[in-house]
């Protein structure tokens, strides 16, 4: 009974959690990556523990070797001197050492292949990850734009255009900027027309003629040649008034 219902509980939690990794895809992406930097920093720690033994191991065998060495000069002053119980004692001591150096080599080879080879599996993995990682940001980019696009279709086949409101709205905008465009033509083009035919025209030829007499009197009265002397106008003569009456007195 427990059991079944313990069965239920996780699948409603895992129909959960699925949900909220489908509905957050990206925050799910930062946890992993998170995840992942956490996971190649622990796998450093180790990595480095494996290199510092490598490195103790080295430094070990060196320190044996220069041991080894002394150990064996001393076997072979001792037993050129006839010393032979001194002799043996370095004998016995240098072929342990030796023992024990063979060994710490052997091992040294071993941890240092390991090493090489956790560091060989720690870049493949990186590599693997960072690659996967950044295919899914792609993805994910792809996703967020087709949604976009989605989206905006909906919206576009779902919106009802009004062609009476919005639509109507502007042919009469554009009708009313049509009309006060032909009405400020109109008023240039009759503005134009009385600057062609209007009085002033009239008024610029009488100038004109005054001018030209005042220039001739001008000359005339001052002998200038080419003057043209206008004859004064006759004076207009008195209408007959019929025989005159004496003026009685």
């Amino acid at each position: 009974m427990f059991g079944r219902l313990w069965n239920l509980v996780r699948g409603f939690f895992g129909l959960f959690v699925s949900g909220l990794e489908k509905a957050n895809p990206r925050a799910m992406l930062e946890a992993e990556v998170l995840a992942f930097q956490e996971a190649v920093g622990q796998y450093n720690t180790n990595l480095a523990k494996q290199a510092g033994m490598v490195e103790r191991l080295r430094e070990q065998i060196k320190r044996q070797k220069k041991e080894l060495d002394n150990l064996t000069a001393r076997v072979t002053a001792n037993y050129a001197a006839k010393n032979m119980e001194e002799a043996g004692r370095a004998a016995l001591a240098a072929k342990q050492l030796k023992s024990d150096l063979t060994e710490n080599e052997a091992q040294l080879v071993s941890a240092d292949e390991m090493y090489r080879n956790l560091n060989r599996q720690r870049d493949v993995y990186v590599k693997e990850a960072q690659r996967r990682i950044e295919a899914i940001k792609q993805k994910l980019s792809k996703a967020e734009m087709a949604e976009s696009q989605a989206k905006l279709a909906e919206i576009a086949s779902a919106t009802a255009f009004n062609l009476s409101g919005t639509g109507a709205n502007l042919e009469r905008l554009e009708s009313n900027l049509d009309e006060r465009i032909a009405d400020a033509s109109g008023k240039a083009r009759v503005a134009q027309d009385s600057m062609k035919s209007g009085g002033w025209v009239m008024k610029e030829e009488e100038q004109k003629a005054l001018e030209a007499q005042a220039l001739n009197e001008f000359a005339a009265s001052m002998g200038l040649p080419g003057a043209k002397v206008t004859e004064p106008a006759a004076a207009a003569e008195p209408k007959d008034m019929g025989p005159t009456e004496g003026v009685k007195a």
